[in-house]
């Protein structure tokens, strides 16, 4: 009888590990990189702003991906009015533009991102649209 109560303390305790890392994995995700990204992915991500202040967390649904060229750049750097005499600000070719759970859409660079997770129903969640559980 003892040895039947340790067991299944033992196998209690195992399931519990289990359920626990799964659970983690479900909310905070795996690992992943946006410029890996495919449209209809959901990522969680630190974004950072080279302009000072704090990074910010994101959950976005991957609604387009561009691959920008040198000439792109030059472009954008030339007509565009955002950041032009910040010198520490520099565009990347990777753009992501992305769909938060209030419906916003944003672009992205690939290449700022840090923290970046793909939760595991994510995709799941905004189709049902409890995302914002986040």
């Amino acid at each position: 009888m003892n040895d039947m109560f340790i067991f299944g303390l033992i196998f209690t305790s195992v399931a519990m590990c289990l359920l626990a890392l799964c659970l983690y994995h479900i909310y905070h995700g795996l690992y992943g990189s946006l410029k890996c990204a495919n449209v209809g992915d959901v990522y969680n991500f630190e974004y950072l702003q080279p302009n000072g202040g704090e990074p910010q967390r994101f959950l976005v649904k991957v609604v387009g991906l561009s691959t920008l060229t040198q000439e792109q750049i030059s472009k954008l750097n030339a007509t565009s009015n955002y950041r032009r005499y910040d010198p520490v600000f520099q565009r990347t070719n990777h753009l992501v533009t992305g769909q938060s759970p209030d419906g916003k859409i944003r672009n992205f660079y690939a290449e700022r991102v840090v923290n970046c997770r793909r939760p595991l129903l994510g995709s799941t969640l905004f189709k049902v649209g409890l995302a914002g559980i986040f």
